[in-house]
């Protein structure tokens, strides 16, 4: 398999010293580059995949908290990946995030940072990325060793969404630790905190835990990143919480 390193830049991130970004570019994952920071002393794999449409750009731009927290993710001892599309045209549906074509690209993921490093992984989806994290989970719960559902896609009446709800795609049961972090004035229609209260109450899970935000000052869209959704003015807050989790769990 050929792998392309694209560009290595040195960051300094403030716990650790220096940290690695580089873009690179594995065949069986995307035509696009994974943006990535990576340090020697990381204990665990942060797969980043957001909601929406995906990443579909070179430059891994995005205002999802995920991609504008990723140096506070990286500054808690983990290595960082950002999932893109397959190309810049594709858009990533509910339907193609619960595919097995979706999950085989992000197991050629896994096997490819296997060869960088042998770190447990954590795949960590916002809002419609819960379906691809929920989705893997289910298919693959031995290759990973949890997920991160943020503002996740729950119980829901939506035409396009009603089918890829957690309650659908995992049930109550799940094999893999399981955190699930939401906002509790979380307003976008398919990803209600009622909901997504009731879908950890009733899941079991090797390990499980609730991070319930509150607070910030909405400004945009009530699906979008800049509102409750997307932990406005609070992004800082919910990174540094969940990222707290990641290293307990790693550490169990």
């Amino acid at each position: 398999m050929r792998i392309i390193i694209a560009a290595t830049i040195l960051v300094l991130i403030s716990h650790l010293g220096w940290a690695k970004e580089e873009e690179l570019l594995f065949e069986s994952v995307s035509n696009l580059p994974i943006h990535s920071f990576e340090n020697d002393q990381s204990k665990l794999n942060f797969i980043a995949i957001i909601g929406g449409a995906g990443l579909k750009n070179k430059k891994g731009k995005s205002k999802n908290f995920l991609v504008s927290q990723r140096t506070t993710f990286t500054s808690y001892n983990m290595n960082y990946y950002l999932f893109p599309n397959w190309s810049e045209s594709e858009k990533a549906s509910y339907k193609l995030r619960a595919s097995k074509k979706r999950a085989s690209r992000i197991l050629n993921l896994l096997k490819e940072l296997r060869k960088r490093n042998s770190l447990p992984v954590y795949l960590v989806g916002f809002s419609r990325g819960s379906v691809d994290a929920a989705s893997f989970a289910k298919k693959h719960h031995d290759k990973i060793r949890g997920i991160v559902l943020a503002s996740g896609v729950y119980t829901n009446s939506s035409k396009n969404a009603e089918s890829y709800s957690m309650q659908r795609i995992v049930g109550t049961k799940i094999g893999v630790n399981t955190l699930v972090a939401h906002h509790k004035k979380d307003l976008c229609k398919v990803t209600k905190f009622k909901f997504a209260k009731r879908f950890y109450d009733d899941l079991h899970a090797p390990v499980k835990e609730l991070l319930a935000f509150d607070g910030g000052i909405p400004s945009g869209r009530k699906c979008g990143p800049l509102h409750y959704h997307g932990y406005e003015n609070i992004e800082s807050e919910a990174a540094k919480k969940i990222s707290e989790w990641l290293l307990m769990d790693v550490d169990r």
